[in-house]
């Protein structure tokens, strides 16, 4: 990787190595290799679907980009559903590569193979280390993880292409005000600290030439409240106390912080793309 890992990079290693079986054995997936949030634009008809909305969304944003694409990134491929959706859908000419904190989910290793995806396995605060040069960037409820979002940024604008674009699906906080106790657990307990003021995330970028082309509102296409939601949160006071122990009750206790911050607007699921600006360097 070129460099040691961070304390907090390690935490978020041992997470998704001892919990994502259980995301996927016990989240509704409706067996999707994913573990980001469904989204039910109208038409949406089954959960593979609605998980298959983010990845169609980068595809669209790849399609409609005004220069050449040579390279797209996924900074935080963790399953590696969205290269495998890319691999379908976008031209045999785009290379296509991601990094993960973890090994290369078997279901990629064909395409690997081939030649059609390439992953690294390291840190993407310093992506530009291992991926000198891009058109696209992406990042599906990756940068959430974050815990240092200057020398994300930095990293990503380093690696971009000028006019090319890093693209961000995630939770941001509404306001720069202080958080609620519920976003403090959010971001405690799912280890997602790069949850941030939109207006804060827009300045940092803006120093490392990065400007803010778009920025969509996707949290209308949530469905908060599901059944089993509603029943952690009924029974939280029955089991919260286990986050003591465990490193899955802390997800679940971090998962219903989330719905609640995204059912008060303290927190919005954006589409964010920022574009290189000309004559920003790489270096």
């Amino acid at each position: 990787m070129g460099t040691h890992p961070t304390d907090h990079v390690t935490r978020v290693t041992r997470y998704y190595s001892r919990n994502t079986a259980k995301f996927l054995r016990f989240g509704e997936n409706d067996a999707y290799p994913a573990i980001h949030i469904a989204l039910w634009p109208a038409g949406t008809e089954s959960v593979a679907d609605a998980l298959a909305v983010a990845h169609q969304l980068i595809v669209d944003a790849v399609s409609a980009h005004e220069g050449s694409v040579e390279r797209v990134v996924d900074l935080g491929c963790g399953m590696g559903a969205a290269l495998l959706y890319l691999a379908d859908h976008v031209g045999p000419d785009i290379a296509l590569e991601g990094l993960t904190l973890g090994t290369p989910p078997p279901r990629l290793i064909p395409h690997i193979d081939s030649g059609r995806v390439q992953i690294h396995q390291a840190d993407f605060h310093h992506a530009d280390a291992v991926v000198p040069s891009c058109s696209i960037a992406f990042s599906i409820e990756a940068m959430a993880h974050s815990n240092d979002l200057d020398a994300f940024l930095q990293s990503a604008s380093r690696m971009l292409d000028a006019g090319g674009r890093l693209i961000i699906l995630d939770d941001f906080a509404e306001s720069e005000s202080t958080p609620s106790r519920w976003l403090d657990t959010y971001r405690a307990h799912w280890l997602v600290p790069g949850v941030r003021p939109l207006a804060e995330v827009v300045r940092v970028a803006g120093q490392h030439g990065l400007v803010l082309a778009d920025n969509r509102d996707l949290t209308p296409w949530i469905r908060l409240g599901r059944p089993r939601d509603r029943f952690l949160q009924w029974t939280r006071p029955l089991w919260g106390w286990l986050c003591r122990f465990s490193d899955y009750a802390k997800s679940l206790s971090g998962g219903d912080a989330r719905q609640r911050c995204l059912a008060s607007g303290e927190t919005c699921f954006r589409m964010v793309q920022f574009e290189k600006a000309s004559g920003t360097d790489h270096a």
